[in-house]
């Protein structure tokens, strides 16, 4: 039993490692998670792995302060009694000197509470091979947080989020994938799992339904996501344009490149504004429609522009067709006055 609790504290050294490469600290939810993942590991013994880890203290007393609240509130009418204050603070000094003699009354009975519930409804209506799967999968990825939400299914309160930076996981126990356990919070219809600190990649998610079925514990095929996070790619323009010797529009050209070795471009609008520089497509009328085009780093391209559309004292500028292009692609837009038709 020594050994495999030492095995256990290890892998959550690991896990605790992870969590940390993309975020600064551990959520209240992400202890649950990994309090749920080792059996054999008590809250306390969670708590302290992390504070060795971290060097943050704050984990442990953020326990002791939750453990206090819970006697206290079940001394009731006699809290003020001297013989009972006496009595905590030597449970409290028992607690801290003694992992193993911590009072885990209410969590022990919560987790018993959702295994009965699981049960239940593992035993009643799923069996293996038939665990259903999560609604939807919506993902975000913003200010270099990335958000996954799914949406339970119906008699559900457990899920396994597992993630690979490499492939998708090739089941809910993949040792190269990291794993969280989300239970559901009662009337919650949507799921969320966040990651603070996304670094760069791809992600590749799945999100697999556990139960426990008279004592086993079962899991759904899975459902996946791909979420890819990298930094947009630029979309450099530039708008030339040649007069006659009288200062007459002969003509107008757009020029796209990039920094990238090579991008495939979304659709792009180029809108124009008498007076001002245009802020949205809606604030003046199209110019050019630039539909799907290839560009590289050593070979931009250059399209004509209608001169008829363009007159004097207006702005131009470029837009996506489509906004939500602006997590892939960057618009870099030259001096407002290299955009100014006098």
């Amino acid at each position: 039993m020594i050994d495999e609790k030492q095995q256990e504290l290890q892998e959550l050294s690991d896990e605790v490692e992870i969590i940390l490469s993309v975020k600064d600290n551990i959520s209240h939810e992400e202890i649950n998670n990994l309090v749920n993942k080792f059996n054999l590991l008590s809250e306390y013994d969670v708590r302290k792995k992390i504070e060795e880890i971290t060097g943050d203290s704050i984990y442990v007393q953020n326990f002791i302060d939750k453990t206090n609240e819970i006697v206290n509130s079940n001394q009731g009418d006699t809290q003020n009694d001297t013989s009972e204050k006496i009595d905590l603070l030597e449970a409290s000094n028992v607690f801290l000197e003694d992992q193993d003699t911590i009072n885990t009354d209410v969590v022990e009975s919560n987790m018993i509470e959702d295994k009965i519930q699981d049960e239940n409804i593992g035993s009643s209506v799923f069996s293996e091979g038939n665990i259903p799967e999560v609604s939807f999968i919506k993902a975000d990825i913003k200010y270099g947080q990335l958000s996954l939400e799914w949406g339970w299914p119906e008699g559900i309160s457990k899920a396994i989020i597992c993630y690979r930076m490499d492939r998708f996981p090739i089941g809910p126990t993949d040792g190269c994938a990291s794993q969280f356990t989300i239970k559901r919070e009662y009337g919650d219809e949507k799921g969320e799992y966040l990651i603070h600190k996304a670094v760069e990649g791809n992600y590749y998610f799945c999100i697999y339904i556990s139960v426990d079925c008279n004592g086993k514990i079962l899991y759904s095929e899975g459902q996946r996501r791909l979420v890819m996070n990298k930094i947009p790619s630029e979309i450099l323009y530039e708008i030339r344009h040649k007069k006659s010797l009288l200062g007459k529009l002969k003509g107008a050209e757009i020029v796209l490149s990039t920094t990238d070795k090579e991008i495939n471009l979304p659709q792009l609008e180029l809108v124009g504004k008498f007076g001002n520089m245009p802020l949205q497509k809606s604030d003046g009328k199209s110019i050019l429609n630039i539909d799907y085009q290839t560009i590289a780093i050593d070979k931009p391209i250059t399209l004509n522009l209608p001169i008829e559309n363009i007159g004097r004292n207006m702005y131009l500028k470029l837009f996506f067709l489509d906004d939500s292009n602006s997590k892939l692609y960057r618009i870099i837009s030259p001096a407002k006055e290299k955009l100014y038709f006098k």
